[in-house]
């Protein structure tokens, strides 16, 4: 019996812990709807589904090392654009590449701990550097400074100082399915401008521009991103009316939608199945208590009725 009542104290125990869940949601949302104000999402799915969701999001770790530019080296010189820079780095993170402290070119940190980006150099003098971040922009060690040349062509169109492709953005992240905006600004040139955006997954728009300045590009991608951390190459070419060209590569992170089912990640199913085994478990327990219990009596009133049997015999 103190077996039973242990049982069924844990059980109403359990029942009304549940009960003041529910009557706290309620409230909750019935204060929600008092107000005739939005309700933010998460808040609706819990109104509507009677289940509660906390979602805590942990800020990334700055990274701790730096990137190191291994080629080009100080010293080399270059006839043609765009150089390719590459490196080592911190596996994961973001890594920007400047020259002379304009940004040129983004990537995503392999897993192996190298990068490669193909960046635009400017006539002269180019001191290279590329710097770790993580996805909150926090930035990283300085590493190496690398100096290199480009030279100027001998006469006609080609490369200048003078046209240059420039982002406020050095990555973006969307969801298959869902347009994404990237801002690409055109400074110096002459105009008009053609300018090709090679989206990494195989679709590439051309567009025109009369002038220079900001304007935006927009692509939606239908599927994850193919590259490390689910990762595209954006590479944007401009060529401007005298046959000068720009170059610029940056990087879209397409990440699977919220809510779907992914390597390494359980579903929403499979947790609501637990909680509510936790909560019933001690049903099961009361249950098999007192069918001990009845067996028990059972067996003592059989022996009761026996002991009177053979006393009266």
């Amino acid at each position: 019996m103190v077996f039973l009542l242990l049982a069924a104290g844990v059980f109403l125990g359990g029942v009304t812990r549940t009960a003041l869940a529910d009557a706290n949601l309620a409230a909750l949302c019935s204060e929600q709807d008092n107000q005739n104000s939005p309700i933010n999402p998460g808040v609706h799915n819990a109104c509507a589904d009677n289940n509660v969701n906390i979602n805590a999001v942990v800020p990334p770790p700055r990274p701790s090392k730096p990137a190191i530019i291994t080629s080009p080296t100080s010293g080399q010189g270059f006839g043609t654009n765009p150089v390719t820079v590459t490196g080592t780095c911190p596996s994961g993170a973001l890594i920007k590449v400047f020259t002379n402290g304009i940004l040129v070119g983004s990537v995503i940190c392999s897993a192996s701990g190298h990068f490669t980006v193909p960046v635009d150099l400017v006539i002269g003098r180019n001191d290279l550097t590329a710097l770790p971040f993580n996805t909150i922009d926090q930035q990283g060690p300085t590493g190496n400074t690398v100096t290199v040349t480009l030279n100027e062509p001998a006469g006609g169109p080609g490369f200048s100082t003078e046209l240059l492709l420039q982002s406020e953005n050095y990555y973006r992240g969307t969801t298959p399915g869902q347009e994404i905006t990237w801002p690409i600004e055109i400074v110096g040139g002459q105009a008009p401008y053609a300018v090709s955006v090679d989206w990494g997954d195989g679709t590439t728009d051309l567009v025109t521009r009369l002038a220079p300045g900001p304007f935006t590009v927009k692509h939606t991608y239908q599927k994850v991103g193919t590259g490390y951390l689910n990762t595209f190459p954006l590479i944007i070419r401009a060529t401007d009316g005298a046959g000068h060209t720009a170059y610029l590569q940056l990087t879209t992170i397409v990440n699977p939608a919220k809510g779907a089912t992914t390597s390494g990640s359980g579903s929403s199913n499979s947790n609501s199945a637990f909680n509510k085994l936790i909560v019933i478990w001690p049903i099961w327990i009361v249950l098999l208590l007192m069918i001990i219990s009845f067996w028990l009596g059972e067996r003592r009133e059989k022996h009761i009725m026996e002991k009177r049997l053979a006393a009266l015999a």
